[in-house]
C-alpha cells in the first residue's frame, strides 16, 4: 500500500515517513501542495495524509483540488495539522471531501493504529470515502475565506502577545541594568573611601595593626558583597548562555555581566589586601 504525505516541515516528513514505513508501507512526500498534485498525477497511491498550513497550494486547495478530480477523488484523504484544531475547521475538511481529521500531535501509536484501520478498509472496500459536500464555489471560497482570516487573527493576536511579552522583558532588563550600574558607582565610591581610610590608618598604625585593620575591612566588605553578587553573578550568566544570539536582549545582559566581572574584580582586589596568618 502506497502513502502521500504532505507537509512543508521537514522534520515531520521524516518522523512520518519512519513511522509508516516500519510499518511495511511504502511512502512518498512532498513539500506542498502543488507539488503533491503533479505526484498524485504520476504516480498511484492509496491513501493522502496532509498538513493544511503550507506555502504554494494549502491542503484545504489540495483536498478541494483533488476531490474535483475523476481521476483522484476516490483517493482517502487524511488532514494531519496543528494549526487549524477548530471545530469549524474540522467540519470545512470534513465537507471538502476529507476521510479523517487528526490534529497534532497524535500518540504515534494511536495515529498509526487509525491509518492501519484506514488501510484495512481500502484493502477491503470497506473504507466509505469522503464526498465534498460543497459544490458551490461561492461558498467553498467564503468558508475557505473565514478560516484564513480567522487563523491569521489568531496569528496577530498571538503575536502582539509576544511582542508585549518582549517589551517588558526588555524594559526589565533595562532597569536592572541601570539599578546595577548605581550599585557598582556607590561601590566604587565606598571602595575609592574606604580605601583612603585605610591608607590614612597605615600611616597611624605600626605594620601588624595596618594588616589586622585592612583584614577586619576586607571580612566586612566580603560579608557585605560575596551573597548578593554570587547570586547576581550566577543567575545572569545563566540566563545570558541560554539566550540566542539574535535575541535583542542578549546585548543587555552583556552589560549586566561585564558590570558583575567588574565588581567581582573589585572584591578580589579587597579580599587580596587581608593579611596571611
Amino acid at each position: 500500500m502506497k502513502i502521500l504525505i504532505v507537509d512543508d516541515n521537514k522534520v515531520n516528513l521524516y518522523l512520518l515517513e519512519i513511522l509508516l514505513t516500519k510499518k511495511g508501507y511504502e511512502v512518498k512526500s512532498t513539500l506542498n501542495g502543488a507539488e503533491a498534485l503533479k505526484k498524485l498525477r504520476s504516480e498511484q497511491f492509496d491513501l493522502i495524509i496532509s498538513d493544511i498550513l503550507m506555502p504554494v497550494m494549502d491542503g484545504f486547495q489540495l483536498c478541494r483540488e483533488v476531490k474535483g478530480d475523476d481521476d483522484l477523488k476516490d483517493i482517502p484523504f487524511v488532514f494531519y495539522t496543528s494549526t487549524y484544531t477548530d471545530e469549524k475547521d474540522k467540519n470545512f475538511a470534513l465537507k471538502l471531501g476529507a476521510s479523517k481529521f487528526l490534529r497534532k500531535p497524535t500518540e504515534p501509536d494511536k495515529f498509526i493504529g487509525i491509518i492501519q484501520k484506514m488501510m484495512e478498509d481500502v484493502e477491503r472496500g470497506k473504507l466509505e470515502r469522503g464526498e465534498p459536500i460543497l459544490e458551490d464555489r461561492e461558498e467553498v471560497f467564503k468558508l475557505y475565506s473565514e478560516r484564513l482570516v480567522n487563523k491569521l487573527e489568531k496569528k496577530m493576536l498571538d503575536l502582539k502577545k509576544e511582542v508585549a511579552r518582549r517589551e517588558e522583558a526588555e524594559e526589565a532588563l533595562r532597569r536592572a541594568n541601570e539599578d546595577l550600574l548605581i550599585f557598582n558607582q556607590e561601590l566604587g565610591k565606598k571602595v575609592q573611601e574606604r580605601t583612603q581610610d585605610l591608607r590614612a590608618k597605615d600611616q597611624q598604625l605600626i605594620e601588624a595593626e595596618k594588616f589586622a585593620a585592612v583584614g577586619r575591612m576586607a571580612n566586612r566588605v566580603a560579608d557585605e558583597l560575596r551573597n548578593p553578587l554570587t547570586v547576581i553573578g550566577g543567575f545572569t550568566r545563566r540566563i545570558y548562555e541560554k539566550t540566542p544570539d539574535d535575541d535583542p536582549k542578549k546585548k543587555y545582559l552583556e552589560i549586566i555581566v561585564r558590570e558583575v566581572i567588574d565588581l567581582e574584580k573589585k572584591v578580589s582586589e579587597i579580599l587580596k589586601m587581608e593579611p596571611e596568618d
